[in-house]
């Protein structure tokens, strides 16, 4: 995650990195001049990193923001 958030500096103040829990796990929502970019979510399985997983799909990152109840 260093080199993502040193890669972010050619952003200046308009790249943020906000920590969040996303579908369970920890993240990290990347937002460019205020909207979403990105979300990285990390899979930690025995306090090893186990996935990385990377959202750009701005039809998915339209529901980052919401709160979902679950249903039976």
């Amino acid at each position: 995650m260093a080199p993502l958030a040193v890669g972010l500096r050619r952003f200046g103040a308009a790249a943020l990195l906000q920590p969040a829990q996303v579908n369970g796990y920890p993240a990290l929502i990347l937002r460019l001049d205020g909207e979403i970019d990105t979300v990285i979510a990390v899979r930690i399985d025995a306090g090893l990193i186990t996935g990385l997983y990377a959202v750009r799909n701005p039809e998915k990152l339209s529901r980052v923001e919401r709160e979902t109840t679950l249903r039976r």
